[in-house]
């Protein structure tokens, strides 16, 4: 059998996988590099030495498309380019060789993390929290999940937010009785440099003014949202604010999953994705039973919807 990888296109992030976990974050904002791509792909395949490649697609949405399905076309004809063999993973877990429906095929990583758990487990609420976004999708022995992200999103089984690219004022518009700048001046990324719980190393996207990522100019960035810089605004001020800002976006998640666990009589979560130290604490604090993805997997637990499709596919080549 010819070697297999995952490969999960999002609108910021390529991520690949092989079913043993070996695999990578590659940076790509794909509203600006869609022209890269299959350079991008064929880099990954070198890397990988893999000729047949399972993919899930979740960067229709990126700007470089005119619509889902145009996305969705666009990226699987790029991919097929490049690896000798494609398998496609579509909305309800099927996989194809070819798209006929494309909006089947839209936003379809979370199912290939869901598909590969059930088959160990039977009830749970999976939560992955990544540079971006955040899925939560309770599961009772069926995916009881909405399968767009319009619906999930009316739902609560999409935020969409995450531990990077999110701008500030998305999650504290307002603080001490100040109005935020609307402006993309920092993102949460910044915040969680100043908090403690990432850092530079874990901070892999572009920074919303093109500077370093040290806390210096985490904390510059933050100081432009109240329209200051560091020494007008005070850097206790903006501390007080990044623990505040944490804390009101621990709130928002404690929220969603309470909603959830209730809904479905649920009580294990299991988490993975960049920011799953995010979902460790919410749950402790709810007192429901946490399985880590990160302890039970180790590094692919990053990205994980990529190995979770490798060992899928892997399955089919068998």
């Amino acid at each position: 059998m010819r070697k297999v990888i995952g490969i999960d296109i999002g609108g910021a992030n390529l991520k690949y996988s092989d079913p043993e976990g070996n695999g990578r974050i590659i940076y790509f904002p794909m509203w600006l590099r869609f022209n890269e791509l299959e350079s991008a792909l064929s880099e990954i395949k070198k890397e990988s030495e893999a000729y047949t490649a399972g993919v899930v697609i979740t960067a229709e949405l990126s700007d470089a498309f005119a619509s889902k399905s145009d996305g969705v076309v666009s990226i699987a004809d790029t991919v097929k380019r490049v690896f000798d063999k494609t398998f496609f993973l579509d909305i309800d877990g099927e996989i194809t060789e070819d798209i006929d429906e494309p909006l089947r095929y839209s936003a379809s990583n979370w199912i290939a993390s869901v598909s590969f758990l059930m088959g160990e487990f039977d009830e749970f609420l999976f939560i992955d929290i990544g540079s971006t976004t955040t899925d939560i999708i309770p599961v009772k022995g069926k995916i009881m999940a909405k399968k767009t992200d319009f619906e999930r999103m009316k739902r609560g089984e999409l935020y969409y937010a995450g531990v990077l690219r999110t701008p500030v004022y998305y999650i504290m518009p307002e603080y001490d009785g100040i109005f935020l700048a609307s402006e993309y001046f920092a993102c949460i990324g910044d915040i969680l440099v100043l908090t403690g719980d990432i850092d530079e190393s874990l901070y892999t996207i572009d920074t919303p003014d093109g500077r370093g990522k040290g806390r210096e100019d985490c904390m510059r960035r933050i100081a432009r949202l109240f329209c200051a810089d560091v020494d007008e605004a005070g850097e206790d001020f903006l501390i007080r604010f990044a623990l505040n800002c944490k804390n009101k976006l621990l709130q928002t998640l404690a929220s969603m999953i309470e909603l959830q666990m209730e809904k479905y009589g649920l009580r294990k979560v299991i988490g993975c994705g960049i920011g799953e130290f995010l979902i460790k604490e919410v749950t402790k604090s709810l007192g429901f039973e946490y399985i880590s993805l990160k302890e039970e997997y180790g590094t692919p637990s990053d990205f994980f919807p990529s190995f979770a499709v490798a060992n899928l596919i892997g399955r089919v080549e068998r």
